[in-house]
């Protein structure tokens, strides 16, 4: 079937399904934390340096995935991506013991590295302008339903037939879809002319550093590290644990958080389309206010010196909800900077920043969890005073990015890039 033959809304579907399992595929282990922890006897920190190596190895492999995306397409690496993580699910299948599970989940962190920014270059090769923009945060957003996923059927099925089928189930999911991209998407809305063949890996990789000169995509770079990482901290890894062994919530309600603000997000995701469309001087300032909201909701929460108040933990996870879609602010930066031949390996670059501060946060988290337990041996690892300060390093780590974002952002606007 040739490119031009392919129907947009037939391609978006399935690169829409494939990201959502994608986001379902990582987020399992945060859904099966609590049983991990159990199956192969692990602290807090082993836990946490699992969850940090699996998004270690998709943040190192985001610069490598552009430039190869910039040069075979996304139809490839859509393919590709989904192949390796249902692979890699299978051998968590099947592991028995902790390594060969964190051998499986570094082969889902690689294979995830695959999917997202070429969901992006896909959107970008069949649409443009604002129609574009609207769909990145469409697609972004109901990628994000695959925390829901993850946080209820496939919790479900873990609790009725165990880690090993619950495994193998969302194993065969991600390389059936990974057949599916194979035989049914193309790259672009027009297909790549014959005589006009593909930049070389060379050229490519001249390009990423074309990229990384530019203000505009540093830019974009910290709006990602700063705005992305608070919920994902939470959806991934430390959320469940807070919530249920912490706060002392129901597992049920505790999921139900967790979703909602996915739920949230995709509301707030159409009101930033818009604005992106409509009023792209106001993305910079939304930043700011998406930071300050978070900083905000977490340090009443933490002043608490027990547990808090159900609508301080609801209004957290709204504030965590309305801010996530916002991490695809950088994603339009970097759409209205870059020219679509190399916004492949900008978008990996860019994608680094939220995964990088991320797996910072988490493995701080962690390590913080065992020194407190360490001082006082006789509580639970997960006791409410622990996670009080252990929860402190998200501000160190956010101080930094929207730092760094004020600084690149005013450097962008003295070369007239339009973020006033």
């Amino acid at each position: 079937m040739r490119a031009g033959s392919k129907s947009a809304g037939v391609v978006l579907s399935i690169a829409a399904v494939g990201y959502l399992l994608a986001v379902s595929q990582r987020s399992t282990l945060g859904a099966a934390s609590i049983v991990a922890i159990e199956k192969f006897s692990i602290s807090g920190e082993q836990l946490a340096l699992l969850a940090v190596a699996q998004l270690g190895v998709y943040a190192l492999m985001q610069i490598p995935v552009g430039v190869l995306l910039d040069r075979y397409g996304p139809r490839v690496l859509l393919a590709v991506g989904g192949f390796v993580m249902g692979m890699g699910q299978l051998l968590v299948a099947y592991a028995s013991s902790f390594e060969a599970a964190a051998v499986g989940r570094l082969a889902v962190g690689f294979g995830d590295a695959f999917t997202f920014i070429s969901m992006i270059r896909l959107i970008n090769g069949w649409f443009e302008g604002s129609r574009a923009t609207k769909l990145q945060q469409w697609m972004g957003n109901i990628g994000q339903l695959g925390q829901v996923v993850s946080a209820f059927p496939f919790a479900l099925l873990l609790h009725i037939s165990g880690w090993q089928a619950a495994f193998v189930t969302w194993a065969a999911l991600s390389l059936v879809t990974a057949a599916l991209v194979w035989m049914l998407v193309g790259d672009d809305r027009v297909p790549h002319p014959h005589d006009h063949p593909r930049i070389s890996l060379r050229q490519a990789w001249r390009q990423l550093g074309v990229n990384l000169r530019s203000p505009a995509v540093r830019m974009a770079f910290w709006t990602h590290f700063t705005i992305q990482s608070p919920g994902t901290v939470m959806v991934l890894l430390w959320g469940l644990p807070f919530l249920v062994k912490a706060q002392g919530l129901a597992k049920p309600v505790a999921s139900g958080l967790l979703s909602m603000f996915v739920f949230v997000g995709i509301c707030f995701g159409v009101i930033y389309g818009q604005i992106c469309a409509k009023r792209p001087e106001w993305r910079r300032h939304l930043v700011f206010i998406l930071f300050a909201l978070t900083i905000a909701a977490w340090s009443v929460v933490l002043s608490f010196s027990g547990q808090a108040p159900f609508a301080v933990l609801f209004a957290l996870f709204f504030v965590l909800g309305i801010s996530g879609p916002g991490s695809m602010l950088a994603f339009d930066f970097s759409k209205s900077s870059v020219p679509k031949s190399r916004l492949g390996s900008a978008n990996g670059f860019i994608n680094i920043g939220g995964f990088l501060a991320s797996f910072s946060m988490m493995y701080l988290i962690g390590l913080a969890l065992d020194w407190q337990h360490r001082l006082h041996p006789t509580g639970s690892l997960y006791q409410i005073s622990g996670f009080r300060v252990a929860l402190l390093s998200q501000f160190f780590v956010l101080g930094i990015g929207i730092s760094m974002f004020w600084i690149e952002s005013r450097k962008a606007a003295r070369e007239s890039f339009p973020v006033e």
